[in-house]
């Protein structure tokens, strides 16, 4: 499995100049690359392969001056996005092919076999053209707060964010044994609260959004409120400051969302979990009609990204993650089974007007997920009494 590390650069003035140089030169060629794949689709209505924009592009000076498989990768980005947005064409016909990158952009620098790690320096090699050119052969680093791991390292990014150049080195490394932990737990995925947990040991948590939320309803005030005064001045819904308060609303939201994934981990492991069942909410943003405040909470939201996060630290930890349907699973009574859409009441009530079961609407949703997995497997596990749910609420974010 892979593992990515991040470290922290500081280059030379001229070392910067390079780096900068190279970035410039992946963002022309990413456009350039989009500008014939944008031409053969009017013409054809097929997507180029990427086999055959490389083909195509390899005498390309942008190409040329970008060491090989770093050049490939920005074609090959390309590729993948447009292959998602044909996916995305046959459900929504609104979709719009990959856009250009703003020409001051500097695109991230991908290598593979072009890099090498020594203890805790890294040196990158430059392509031949660019050698010729401005005589430069390589680039060597220091890395800040140097962690070592055992792993291979198969790949580097090299990336600036507000003025900061890191490097990101993706590690394969070994994954770990699973555990002989039998404990099962479902995991509901929301809004209001992140993530709710239940598991076969009678043990629930529930998982608090509020920062999250605080933090996207601030950024996204913001944001608006500058967005007015560019437009009024400038006569533009965009600049550098705008662009900065996006990323940090993103930085901070992902904070929010690596410290759940990581506590839902934990407790999995605290409490004896072999195996965490996570909703399945693929397309939960597809056919539906919201509100506006519901449509902003559910569409600037992550849910995949926070699937993926605690599937990627269960496995770290040995413990195997499965998905299930989540269809109905918030109208149905956890306990005798009726479905009624009614039952559900506000400020996440679920009352059963059956058996008169109340639950928090979250937990009795994790509860079904559980169930569904039990009876899917023919496990006869049994679920029985569930504790009232703890509550964790992140608060090492501020919204400011």
């Amino acid at each position: 499995m892979k593992q990515c590390i991040k470290y922290r650069i500081y280059p030379t003035p001229k070392q910067e100049t390079t780096l900068c140089d190279l970035g410039f030169y992946a963002t022309k060629l990413y456009n350039t690359d989009n500008y014939k794949r944008r031409k053969a689709w009017k013409e054809t209505g097929e997507i180029p392969s990427w086999y055959e924009q490389k083909k195509l592009l390899r005498k390309n000076h942008w190409y040329q001056l970008l060491p090989s498989q770093t050049a490939q990768r920005v074609c090959k980005e390309l590729q993948e996005a447009y292959n998602s947005w044909y996916r995305l064409r046959k459900t929504d016909d609104k979709a719009h092919p990959p856009g250009f990158r703003p020409k001051e952009k500097l695109s991230p620098l991908i290598f593979y076999q072009q890099f090498k790690l020594d203890g805790d320096t890294i040196r990158f090699s430059m392509s031949r053209k660019y050698r010729k050119e401005t005589g430069i052969k390589k680039l060597q680093f220091k890395l800040t707060l140097w962690r070592e791991i055992e792993g291979i390292a198969k790949m580097a990014t090299i990336l600036c964010r507000d003025g900061k150049w890191m490097v990101h080195v993706v590690y394969e490394v070994e994954e770990p044994p699973y555990t002989s932990d039998d404990g099962i737990m479902g995991v509901d995925l929301g809004i209001v609260n992140l993530a709710t947990t239940v598991d076969t040991n009678g043990n629930s948590t529930i998982y608090s959004g509020g920062q999250a939320l605080a933090v996207q309803h601030y950024f996204n005030k913001e944001i608006a409120r500058v967005q007015r005064a560019t437009m009024e001045q400038h006569g533009k819904k965009t600049s550098k400051a705008i662009g900065r308060m996006h990323r940090k609303k993103k930085q901070q939201v992902n904070q929010i969302l690596h410290t759940t994934s990581k506590s839902v981990v934990e407790e999995a492991k605290k409490n004896k979990v072999g195996t965490i069942v996570i909703g399945d909410i693929k397309n939960i943003r597809k056919g539906k009609h919201w509100n506006k405040k519901s449509g902003q909470k559910l569409h600037s939201w992550s849910f995949n990204k926070l699937t993926k996060q605690i599937t990627h630290k269960a496995r770290l930890s040995g413990i195997r993650v499965e998905k299930v349907s989540e269809q109905y699973t918030s109208q149905t009574c956890s306990v005798c089974g009726t479905k009624r859409k009614s039952n559900r009441k506000h400020r996440g009530l679920y009352v059963c007007k059956n058996c008169n079961t109340t639950l928090n609407a979250d937990q009795n949703g994790a509860r079904n997920i559980l169930k569904k997995y039990l009876q899917d497997n023919n496990l006869s596990k049994s679920i029985g009494a569930v504790a009232v749910p703890s509550i964790w609420r992140s608060t090492n974010v501020c919204p400011t």
